[in-house]
Protein backbone atom coordinates (compact mmCIF):
# COMPACT_ATOMS: atom_id res chain seq x y z
CA UNK A 1 0.00 0.00 0.00
CA UNK A 2 2.82 2.14 0.52
CA UNK A 3 4.55 1.80 -2.51
CA UNK A 4 0.84 2.57 -4.34
CA UNK A 5 0.77 5.58 -2.27
CA UNK A 6 3.91 6.85 -3.25
CA UNK A 7 3.50 6.45 -7.32
CA UNK A 8 0.20 8.01 -6.86
CA UNK A 9 1.78 11.21 -5.55
CA UNK A 10 4.47 11.11 -7.72
CA UNK A 11 3.72 13.67 -11.08
CA UNK A 12 5.56 14.70 -14.14
CA UNK A 13 6.38 17.84 -13.82
CA UNK A 14 4.39 19.97 -16.88
CA UNK A 15 7.85 21.46 -18.19
CA UNK A 16 9.50 17.82 -18.60
CA UNK A 17 5.94 16.51 -20.35
CA UNK A 18 6.56 19.51 -22.70
CA UNK A 19 10.27 19.29 -23.12
CA UNK A 20 9.35 15.63 -24.37
CA UNK A 21 6.42 16.24 -26.54
CA UNK A 22 8.43 18.83 -28.78
CA UNK A 23 11.43 16.50 -28.33
CA UNK A 24 9.90 13.67 -30.50
CA UNK A 25 7.74 16.40 -32.93
CA UNK A 26 11.23 17.70 -33.78
CA UNK A 27 12.54 14.15 -34.52
CA UNK A 28 8.69 13.13 -36.41
CA UNK A 29 9.19 16.48 -38.33
CA UNK A 30 12.96 16.00 -39.12
CA UNK A 31 12.75 13.01 -40.18
CA UNK A 32 9.25 13.94 -42.58
CA UNK A 33 11.19 16.57 -44.18
CA UNK A 34 14.11 14.09 -44.94
CA UNK A 35 11.74 11.90 -47.20
CA UNK A 36 10.28 15.01 -48.63
CA UNK A 37 13.23 16.46 -49.75
CA UNK A 38 14.81 13.32 -50.90
CA UNK A 39 11.80 11.92 -52.62
CA UNK A 40 11.46 15.54 -54.46
CA UNK A 41 14.74 16.14 -55.48
CA UNK A 42 15.86 15.08 -58.91
CA UNK A 43 17.77 12.01 -59.50
CA UNK A 44 21.59 12.48 -60.52
CA UNK A 45 21.03 10.84 -63.85
CA UNK A 46 18.70 12.96 -65.31
CA UNK A 47 20.88 15.98 -64.67
CA UNK A 48 23.69 14.73 -66.53
CA UNK A 49 23.05 14.85 -70.32
CA UNK A 50 26.27 13.75 -71.36
CA UNK A 51 25.92 9.73 -72.23
CA UNK A 52 29.17 8.75 -73.98
CA UNK A 53 30.91 8.62 -70.90
CA UNK A 54 32.28 5.10 -69.62
CA UNK A 55 33.19 3.58 -66.33
CA UNK A 56 37.27 3.21 -65.50
CA UNK A 57 37.25 -0.06 -64.91
CA UNK A 58 35.48 -2.44 -67.37
CA UNK A 59 34.79 -6.12 -65.44
CA UNK A 60 32.51 -8.85 -66.13
CA UNK A 61 29.92 -9.98 -63.81
CA UNK A 62 31.32 -13.08 -61.75
CA UNK A 63 28.27 -14.58 -61.99
CA UNK A 64 28.16 -14.56 -66.01
CA UNK A 65 29.02 -17.42 -68.09
CA UNK A 66 32.28 -17.67 -69.76
CA UNK A 67 32.59 -16.31 -73.43
CA UNK A 68 32.24 -19.24 -76.25
CA UNK A 69 35.21 -20.44 -78.17
CA UNK A 70 35.02 -20.87 -81.94
CA UNK A 71 34.55 -24.54 -82.68
CA UNK A 72 37.85 -26.00 -83.77
CA UNK A 73 38.49 -26.84 -87.23
CA UNK A 74 38.22 -30.34 -88.14
CA UNK A 75 41.25 -32.80 -89.20
CA UNK A 76 41.68 -32.79 -92.72
CA UNK A 77 44.02 -35.19 -94.73
CA UNK A 78 46.08 -34.16 -97.95
CA UNK A 79 42.74 -33.89 -100.54
CA UNK A 80 40.88 -31.56 -98.18
CA UNK A 81 38.41 -34.04 -97.09
CA UNK A 82 37.25 -34.79 -93.23
CA UNK A 83 39.30 -37.25 -91.15
CA UNK A 84 36.81 -38.66 -88.47
CA UNK A 85 38.74 -38.48 -85.06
Amino acid sequence: MAARASLRGARLETGVVFAFVVLIAAFLLGGTGGYLVRGLSLPAAATNSDTTRRPFVVEQAPYSSPAYSPAPEPTRDPKGFVVPI
